[in-house]
C-alpha cells in the first residue's frame, strides 16, 4: 500500500449548496458511489429555519453539533436532542423527522453528517475530548474535524500538522500510525471512518 494522501479541509472555504427547501445549506465533505449508488457520505449542513429532514432509505445516519445551540428532531415516535458542540445521535435515513427552529445565536446551528449504505458500511465516528488521545491506524478512508481548540496530528516518522477549530483532514487510507493530541484542555475533535465489510480499520481512543 503506497503513502498516506491527506487532504486538509477548511469548512468555511468550501462551497455551500442550498436545500431545495430553503431551511439550510450543505457542504459536501467526501462521498463514494459506486454505479449510481451512494455507499457513503459526509458533509456539513448549515440549519437555519424548521424544517423537515430529507429521508434516506437504505442508510444509516449520524449526526454531530458542530456548531450552534440546543437542537431537537422529532417524529411520532419520540424525539432526538443534539445539546451541545460535540455530542451526535443516530438514526435511520427511513425516519421521517422534523427539526425544531435552532437555538442560535448570530449564526446558523451546524451538523456533521455521516450517512453509511446499511449491510455495505459501517461508520464509526468519535468525539475525542479534553486530554483524550487518539492513535489513527486504517486502511479505510475517514477524517477528521476539530470542534473547539487545536489539535497536533503527528506521524510514525514525526510528520506534523497542527488543526485548528473548524479544520479537518480526510484521507483514502492511512498507511502509517497517526496520533492526535491536544494542544487546549477543552479541544474537541471527530474521528470518523467508513468501512466496507471487506476492509479492516479501527480508531482507538486513548485517555
Amino acid at each position: 500500500m503506497g503513502a498516506s494522501k491527506l487532504n486538509p479541509f477548511a469548512i468555511d472555504e468550501l462551497v455551500p449548496e442550498p436545500w431545495q427547501n430553503g431551511a439550510g445549506w450543505t457542504r459536501t465533505l467526501c462521498s463514494h458511489v459506486v454505479d449510481g449508488e451512494v455507499l457513503w457520505r459526509v458533509s456539513v449542513a448549515d440549519i437555519t429555519a424548521a424544517s423537515d429532514f430529507s429521508q434516506f432509505p437504505g442508510m444509516d445516519r449520524t449526526a454531530v453539533m458542530v456548531r450552534g445551540g440546543r437542537l431537537q428532531l422529532s417524529n411520532a415516535e419520540g424525539q432526538l436532542h443534539l445539546d451541545r458542540v460535540g455530542s451526535q445521535i443516530r438514526f435511520p435515513g427511513e425516519w421521517a423527522l422534523r427539526c425544531s427552529l435552532p437555538d442560535h445565536h448570530k449564526k446558523p446551528t451546524q451538523l456533521l453528517n455521516i450517512m453509511v449504505r446499511r449491510g455495505q458500511v459501517q461508520g464509526r465516528v468519535d468525539t475525542v475530548t479534553g486530554t483524550a488521545h487518539a492513535l489513527l491506524a486504517d486502511n479505510c478512508p475517514g477524517l477528521v474535524l476539530v470542534l473547539r481548540g487545536a489539535f497536533q496530528w503527528t506521524s510514525a516518522n514525526d510528520s506534523r500538522h497542527i488543526l485548528q477549530a473548524r479544520q479537518g483532514i480526510q484521507w483514502q487510507h492511512l498507511a502509517q500510525d497517526w496520533h492526535a493530541d491536544p494542544l487546549e484542555c477543552d479541544a474537541t475533535m471527530v474521528c470518523c471512518t467508513l468501512r466496507s465489510w471487506r476492509l479492516g480499520g479501527h480508531v482507538l481512543i486513548i485517555n
